[in-house]
């Protein structure tokens, strides 16, 4: 039977109606309101379960119908201020709450050390030469070449999409600009990316436009911001990312090319005046000023090392400004918020984004006169012209100045019958609202236009009666414009306003029938006064959530790039399609009816999806299996769910929502495994047959960590989760016990008919998805001693000897397991790294990896994060145990401390052991390194040619080794 657009829209929102209206409800007094990524607390896990009892019928919306998007939902997806990039920066702080500058750039020169080092202690000069005799050349390890590795393609089926059509996605997009002179033939777009750094197109008119990597010389891939100075034919990018999430990291300045990418200039000593902020706002006069606007981020040294709290000696906030051209080489703070703190509650995480400068104009008609708008405190404007001085005035304050995490205001200026007219977005989070005003004469004193009676000169076009005027821009980002929000004027058409945000779920699966395509992006023609959906085209082409930016090409205001949490697109005949005959094939009526109509009368002709081939996923890890005599991969990504590819096949995403770990059973190669957040995890064995591969299909994905998630134990937001490479069916989960399962979760026929994520059909209320077991004891407990409580982040079983596991807790304990295949509660472990301070052979610090030696299953390398210099001890360790006497001796093998070829204090974020070749690999933020087994001081960068990103996982398959970056996809590097 074929199902219509329609049809299959109202389908999905009757499976989603009742849970997510009661969940945002049930969660509402539990968890920050506004931003993405927030995991549910114990408190709010409560609540949805006894949601759950007292509705049965909503435990099937609570498996995710779709999962993709309920899960996220109920997670509010990845980039929060708990998610797992403040996960990953505690890891690295502690025991402390903050990461210094001093530690950050210590471990960057530390692995830019070793880039250029030649293992033997020699150093490897500009040209690339070595003064080093044969015999003390790099490794086979070190001087190989990494390449790419996939995904390939970015194809999203449309069971993984939100309205059930095919698309593509990429990671995380920030800013986007269109230089000048676009034809048919060419148009130049650059976009920034969170992590993946700065891309070029030259043929963004087309569909398969081909994307170039050009920011290799700014040391930073979070990028921010971007400015085109159309006169200087210059372009700027803004290291770091303003927008309210957890892995806004930290940038390192503002930088500018005049060569499209090929060479990067440090602009000033913003390097200092942004030092562990993020340049949020950029914007250059005609005579050659530079401003630049510095925000709050999230902070550390790369893209995923992010946190919530700002480290006490960050720069101040605020507008900065500097004039080349007369004779200026740094910045000079021009402006922040009068009275408040230089740096709010840093250190204590309470600082959130009050006083960052979002958003930067200069006066279409006067580029001397500036607008600038500050995180909480709405929109400030500096012009002798209008206010009789250079001092900035207040001219629209924000709704709720104390709002809990600073409101935020977007605005875009334009002239209309010789005045400067501005529309503006704010939003309040505390309290879910975001509107939309305009003022018609900006050419006022500021006096005129805000002051202690309210915003007198705005008007105010938001309206929060449902099929009212003004309805259409309501809530246009729900409760979380801190994270995602623009407001956009194409030249020359002063009535034509751009509104995004994030999507409007609870209309397009709250609502029965759904009222709107999502409502993404909105667009007036009427200066503001209504809008209509952009979110979907002609063809049913949708929009990934979370909008960040947009850029039109120049001289024609219906056809734009769009940037937003899944890449980048571009939007054709923005209003060239009437969709309002959907209203009433949807069955709606009253309000929602007009609601309707009015949104989808003029929609987009064609909605291009650009991400194809664009290498910017942010990967958590790779696991792979063999098929055919042939390595296959799965990783999971960032907010953007869980991908498969391999040789001779296009890679696809086969889940949506958070992308944790994935594994695949070793005696099975169609049983495949995923993890979203904290312990939820999914089976799918659908045999083949199908287009997508046996186990890949993503209509049968089956929910199988029941025991699990309803067990109250803690877990990390990306839990440990392996197959045993011995025993097919074993799977292993780290909470606070080792979770196992011996036959993949249960029978797949029962979960596939009972289980359902996606299935309404195939889901069963009452039924039990998984049987999951905890083995042996909490390695949490204070029974073990010190360094108690957290959960287990690290798993490994012995390759050769599935009877012995390792396995870490997030403080440093260790444990070695000799009967790990025993009956669940048989089961026993040793703790190795010793009981009280004065008897540990291991730091107490983060375990990111533990790596057993395939010759003798008692024999493992074990790697930590964080710093030395706030936890004494180094980040690779040789450990070995003695069964017979329950002890270990540990050796750190990181190298002597200011040696050329140590590792340094650099936190390592994964270790893999090539056996073979008696080599050891270790990741980082910038990169992988690797020394033989011996470490010490042996350590150099591993390969050649890999780009600087952050590594969260690497994984040996065969004659090669795999990294996943946090945005650059992932590579391999072949082994000897």
């Amino acid at each position: 039977m074929t199902v219509s657009r329609t049809q299959r829209k109202v389908a999905l929102s009757i499976g989603g109606v009742t849970f997510v209206s009661a969940l945002l409800a049930a969660s509402a007094n539990v968890a920050a309101p506004h931003v993405r990524g927030l995991a549910p607390s114990s408190a709010a896990r409560e609540s949805l379960a006894n949601f759950a009892l007292e509705h049965p019928e909503a435990a099937l919306m609570h498996r995710h119908l779709p999962l993709a998007f309920i899960k996220e939902k109920l997670e509010n997806g990845a980039e929060s201020v708990s998610g797992p990039s403040q996960e990953q920066y505690e890891n690295r702080a502690y025991p402390r709450s903050t990461i210094a500058d001093k530690q950050r750039r210590a471990a960057r020169a530390a692995y830019l050390r070793l880039q250029h080092t030649s293992r033997g202690g020699g150093t490897t000069g500009a040209s690339g030469t070595t003064s080093l005799t044969a015999s003390t050349l790099n490794s086979a390890a070190s001087t190989a070449a990494w390449s790419y590795l996939g995904p390939e393609t970015n194809n999203v089926p449309g069971p993984s999409t939100q309205n059930g059509v095919a698309t593509t996605n990429s990671g995380r997009t920030t800013s986007v600009v269109v230089t000048p002179g676009c034809t048919d033939g060419s148009c130049t777009v650059y976009i920034g990316t969170a992590g993946g750094g700065v891309w070029k197109t030259t043929d963004g008119l087309s569909d398969s436009a081909s994307w170039t990597f050009v920011s290799a010389g700014i040391p930073s891939g979070a990028i921010g911001s971007l400015f085109y100075d159309v006169a200087n034919d210059t372009l700027y990018a803004g290291t770091g990312e303003p927008n309210g999430s957890g892995d806004s990291e930290a940038g390192v300045g503002l930088y500018k090319t005049v060569n499209g990418g090929t060479s990067w200039s440090l602009v000033g000593d913003s390097n200092v005046t942004a030092r562990d902020r993020s340049v949020g706002a950029i914007a250059v006069a005609s005579d050659g000023t530079v401003y630049m606007g510095t925000d709050v981020a999230r902070h550390g040294s790369s893209s995923v090392n992010g946190g919530r709290r700002t480290p006490p000696d960050a720069a101040p906030l605020g507008l900065y400004r500097m004039r080349p051209q007369l004779g200026e080489s740094s910045f000079t703070p021009i402006f922040s918020k009068p009275g408040s703190p230089v740096n709010p509650g840093a250190g204590t995480g309470s600082d959130w984004f009050q006083g960052g400068v979002n958003h930067i104009e200069l006066d279409p008609k006067d580029d001397n006169t500036v607008y600038a708008s500050l995180f909480g405190y709405g929109i400030w404007r500096s012009s002798a012209r209008l206010d009789g001085t250079t001092a900035f005035r207040h001219v629209f304050a924000t709704s709720n100045p104390k709002d809990t995490f600073g409101d935020r205001t977007e605005f875009a200026l334009t002239v209309k019958n010789g005045k400067t007219r501005i529309y503006a977005g704010d939003e309040n989070d505390d309290k879910g609202w975001s509107w939309v005003w305009r003022t018609d004469n900006a050419d006022r004193p500021a006096n005129q236009l805000t002051n202690a009676n309210g915003n007198g000169g705005w008007i105010q076009l938001s309206n929060p009666g449902n099929g009212q005027e003004g309805f259409d821009s309501y809530n246009f980002c729900e409760s979380q414009c801190g994270y995602d929000m623009f407001v956009v004027t194409p030249p020359g058409h002063p009535d034509i306003v751009y509104i995004g945000g994030s999507m409007n779920y609870d209309e397009i699966y709250g609502t029965v029938p759904p009222r709107s395509n999502g409502r993404a992006v909105m667009r007036s023609s009427n200066a503001g006064r209504d809008f209509t959906d952009m979110t979907e085209d002609a063809a049913g082409i949708g929009m990934h959530p979370d909008e960040h930016g947009l850029a039109f090409v120049p001289g024609r205001a219906n056809q734009f790039f769009e940037v937003n949490d899944g890449g980048v697109l571009r939007v054709d005949d923005a209003a060239a399609v009437d969709q309002t005959s959907q209203c009433a094939e949807r069955g709606l009526r009253g309000y929602d009816l007009l609601d309707c109509q009015r949104w989808l009368k003029a929609t987009p002709q064609h909605i291009a999806e650009l991400s194809q081939g664009l290498p910017t996923l942010q990967f958590q890890s790779i696991s792979t299996y063999q098929s055919g005599g042939e390595t296959h991969y799965l990783g999971g990504t960032q907010d953007n769910g869980t991908w498969a590819f391999g040789p001779g096949e296009s890679g696809f995403e086969s889940v949506g929502g958070d992308g944790g770990q994935s594994a695949t059973d070793s005696g099975n190669s169609n049983v495949h495994f995923h993890t979203y957040y904290s312990s939820y995890a999914d089976v799918n064995a659908f045999p083949a047959g199908d287009v997508y591969g046996a186990g890949l299909n993503p209509n049968h994905w089956d929910y199988v960590s029941q025991k699990q998630d309803s067990s109250g134990e803690a877990a990390s937001f990306y839990v440990p989760f392996v197959n045993d490479p011995n025993n097919p069916g074993w799977i292993y989960e780290g909470l606070q016990h080792v979770w196992r399962t011996e036959d993949d979760g249960g029978d797949y026929a029962y979960l596939d008919a009972n289980c359902s994520e996606t299935d309404p059909s195939r889901f069963n209320p009452t039924a039990t998805c998984g049987d999951f077991e905890p083995i042996g004891q909490n390695l949490t407990s204070s029974s073990f001693g010190d360094r108690a409580g957290h959960y287990v982040v690290a798993i490994s079983t012995a390759p050769t000897d599935s009877s012995v596991m390792w396995a870490a807790t997030r403080i440093g304990r260790v444990f070695v397991s000799t009967n790990a295949t025993a009956d669940a509660k048989a089961v026993t472990f040793t703790r190795i790294d010793g009981s009280t301070s004065t008897t540990h052979i291991l730091p107490g610090r983060f375990v990111s990896g533990i790596a057993v030696d395939p010759g003798n299953p008692y024999h493992a390398f074990i790697s930590y994060s964080g710093y030395s210099a706030y936890a004494a001890g180094g980040h690779v360790y040789d450990v070995t145990y003695d069964p017979a006497t329950g002890t270990a001796t540990a050796k750190d093998i990181s190298g002597t401390p200011g040696d050329s070829q140590s590792i340094g204090d650099m936190p390592v974020t994964g270790i893999a052991y090539d056996a073979t070749n008696d080599e050891l690999y270790a990741s980082t933020d910038f990169g992988v390194i690797t020394a033989p087994s011996s470490g010490g001081d042996a350590w150099s960068a591993a390969g050649t040619g890999f780009p600087i990103s952050t590594v969260y996982g690497l994984t040996l398959a065969g004659n090669q080794l795999i990294a996943a970056t946090h945005g650059r996809g992932a590579w391999t590097l072949p082994l000897p």
